[in-house]
């Protein structure tokens, strides 16, 4: 049986077609898996959930869905996402959000395989080394002593630890083997926010009949993207990269105060109910 592992679609159309497409091509038999934040940052929120929904992806909910429904404060997210998240809210439709309202917070797509936004407590935890890895995977042996690996998404960069730990994954297309005997966690990468390098998107077929985990990263239209982006007054960027020199983390830290601010007065407008 053979998974395919999406993370952190946010929003963004033209890298979600250009993933499902190499994966029809690459292995159309996989049962497509999605490990949280389909919504945020991009575009083209309604959309994104509508492909996934019709292609029959188990998904769980993350922190920008948590954001969007009102579930969760902005006060650990970024500029880019919280003037996001306000505006996925008023944007989308009524279908779309009872999906994400039902979503869960943890699924189990195939035997001995857990999926999860961050990790097992919360969709907002970084698990983004290998003690942190160390930490989820002993929740998923006290959670789920019958399951052998967890998917995790939230850090937008593609992982495998078992539990003793695991050396990163090389950028492009690679081929990784799991941990035999051990508990392990994979992270396949964000399709739609990159966090390094260029604007390409990522994804991963696991096989677990071969206990590997294939890691692809393909290019897609994302000059497109930035101009949705730029006319929907969002923040047109698909790699989110820190600020580079004192000055700019300066701008960027009062941009993001103002931006929470008006978060803040939002927020005292009732949010609507997510059924």
């Amino acid at each position: 049986m053979r998974l395919a592992l999406l993370a952190d679609v946010h929003g963004n159309l033209e890298a979600l077609t250009a993933v499902l497409a190499d994966l029809d091509r690459r292995a159309p038999d996989a049962a497509l898996v999605c490990a949280g934040d389909l919504v945020g940052y991009g575009p083209d929120p309604d959309a994104c959930i509508e492909r996934l929904r019709d292609r029959g992806a188990s998904c769980v909910g993350g922190n920008h869905e948590e954001m969007v429904l009102g579930r969760r404060d902005f006060a650990r997210c970024v500029r880019a996402g919280i003037v996001a998240a306000l505006w996925t809210r008023a944007q989308l439709g009524d279908a779309a959000r009872r999906f994400l309202g039902g979503l869960p917070a943890r699924c189990t797509p195939a035997a001995g395989v857990v999926v999860c936004h961050g990790d097992l407590r919360s969709a907002d935890t970084y698990v983004s080394d290998a003690p942190r890895a160390a930490a989820a995977l002993l929740q998923l042996q006290a959670d789920e002593p019958a399951a052998r690996l967890l998917v995790c998404g939230h850090t937008h960069r593609r992982m495998v630890f078992g539990q003793d730990g695991g050396p990163p994954v090389s950028p492009g297309d690679v081929v990784v083997p799991l941990p035999r005997g051990q508990r392990c966690l994979v992270n396949p990468g964000a399709v739609g926010q990159a966090r390094a390098g260029g604007p390409v998107a990522s994804y991963a077929v696991l096989d677990l009949d071969r206990a590997t985990v294939a890691f692809v990263a393909v290019g897609y239209a994302h000059a497109v993207t930035v101009r949705k982006m730029r006319r929907a007054g969002l923040v047109p960027r698909v790699v989110l990269t820190p600020p580079r020199n004192a000055l700019s983390r300066r701008i960027e830290h009062l941009r993001l105060r103002w931006t929470r601010h008006r978060a803040e007065q939002a927020a005292r407008t009732a949010v609507p109910p997510a059924p």
